[in-house]
């Protein structure tokens, strides 16, 4: 079976590259993509946390970041200044990945990315018992939200280094998926420069 799905895929590639270029660098010329991606960041720190970030490639560049935590920073529960249970600091953390790279344009709807980059990774508690408000007005209505004060104590900064692979099924639109020493994630973003291209047409 699983040679079955290999050899399909690779008719699959060979079909949709037969007439293209390979490693043509003008596919990377006005191509300026925004994205969103979502996974666990922190790996190998002991403080793995699923995160969300952003990412932004211009001309081939690539940079992103993915971050995570405090967990409890919105946590509902509030504890009073003597809490015998122990509940009013709450060990915690916080990690962010950030990475930078280039698009390497295999074809031209696929593009293979070295990345290196680096993690910063705190511990500390979050403090229950204090109680912080954020408000947010949107349109009709006002939404107030509690949050707690989080309180650092460690912080480790690591070497992070990996690649990832991009996929674009069409011109606006490109999928993309990352594996680093400290980060695994996937993401979606818009090309902005194929709004210049359908200007030209």
């Amino acid at each position: 079976m699983k040679k079955t799905v290999l050899m399909i895929a690779t008719l699959v590639a060979v079909t949709m590259s037969a007439n293209a270029q390979w490693f043509d660098f003008k596919n990377n010329v006005h191509r300026y993509e925004i994205g969103l991606n979502l996974g666990m960041t922190g790996i190998n720190t002991g403080f793995e946390q699923f995160g969300w970030g952003a990412s932004l490639s211009a001309w081939g560049v690539y940079l992103d970041f993915t971050s995570a935590g405090p967990m409890y920073k919105y946590d509902n529960r509030v504890a009073s200044m003597n809490d015998p249970a122990n509940l009013r600091f709450l060990p915690d953390s916080t990690t962010t990945t950030i990475n930078l790279g280039y698009q390497i344009p295999v074809l031209p709807w696929l593009r293979i990315m070295p990345l290196v980059g680096f993690n910063i990774t705190t511990s500390g508690v979050t403090d229950m018992a204090t109680h912080n408000t954020e408000v947010n007005n949107s349109g009709d209505y006002v939404n107030v939200e509690l949050y707690h004060d989080y309180n650092r104590e460690y912080r480790w900064s690591y070497l992070n280094y990996g690649g990832g692979i991009v996929i674009s099924p069409i011109k606006w639109i490109s999928i993309y998926g990352v594996y680093t020493k400290r980060a695994i994630y996937g993401g979606l973003t818009f090309n902005f420069g194929a709004l210049s291209t359908l200007v030209d047409e």
